[in-house]
């Protein structure tokens, strides 16, 4: 049994006046335990609906998703969250406090709390840093933070909606190379929505590629199989890179004629 399993699921939304759009369709896909799963795809094919599907935030109008075995019906504290900005901080609250805030609320004691917040956040890099508020905090930082608390909860499985998204380039590819080395030291299993093949390769064991939107469903799956550090001028990089490529090329010229066709 798969540790995760989306089994044919499709999200359609009816608007005010009364119009059906498809967010994703006839959806399957399995993942193991301890996997790092990228989802690629162009804008508008539905990754973020998966994603909020995986979280419980949402439901399925047809099909079903199972973590374990059992039916993903609500948020829990098993699956956490990173999202792309920063406003889920709360900028009332330093750096630990902010880690430390799941873990109060399900009533953990104090100096547990306290250990394991700081244990997080020298795991992301930010040892020294605790006392700082978020508005002192560069944008890396405070992503920092958001891994921290999310990870502090020890959930079974982190889903990251294109994290990295707002950072420069420098930041970016740093915190890449240091989510990659908070996944090996944790094996915590990862969902990871992006639009970058070059981060999705960068990242992932295995990488999913999706169809145009709307009605966006999974076209197909590459596994990854790169050791060590990864570089993007090794020639197997290259390889990877070039079959993801033509896989995503046609869908994204699929959505900018849908696109182009919407705004004539």
């Amino acid at each position: 049994m798969a540790f995760i399993e989306l089994h044919d699921v499709t999200r359609t939304f009816v608007s005010r006046n009364g119009r059906t759009s498809v967010a994703v369709k006839d959806f399957s896909l399995d993942l193991a335990r301890g996997e790092f799963f990228c989802l690629l795809g162009p804008s508008g094919c539905g990754k973020t609906t998966i994603l909020s599907l995986l979280a419980g935030f949402d439901h399925p109008t047809e099909g079903e998703i199972l973590l374990d075995g059992a039916p993903v019906r609500n948020p829990s504290r098993d699956r956490g969250v990173v999202f792309q900005g920063d406003d889920s901080l709360y900028p009332w609250l330093n750096a630990i406090e902010n880690v430390e805030f799941g873990l109060r609320m399900r009533g953990i004691a104090k100096k547990e709390r306290r250990e394991r917040a700081l244990r997080y956040l020298d795991l992301v890099g930010l040892k020294g840093q605790h006392e700082k508020f978020p508005g002192e905090l560069s944008g890396g930082m405070k992503q920092r933070i958001q891994i921290a608390r999310a990870l502090a909860n020890e959930p079974k499985m982190l889903l990251m909606d294109e994290p990295f998204g707002a950072l420069d380039a420098q930041t970016r590819n740093i915190m890449q190379h240091e989510l990659r080395k908070i996944w090996s030291a944790t094996k915590t299993s990862i969902v990871f929505i992006t639009h970058d093949l070059d981060e999705a390769i960068l990242l992932a064991t295995r990488v999913g590629v999706m169809t145009a939107g709307p009605g966006g469903t999974l076209k197909g799956v590459i596994s990854i199989d790169l050791e060590g550090e990864r570089v993007r001028t090794d020639p197997t990089y290259t390889k990877y890179y070039a079959t993801a490529y033509e896989m995503i090329r046609e869908e994204v010229a699929r959505a900018s004629g849908r696109m182009a066709g919407e705004a004539a």
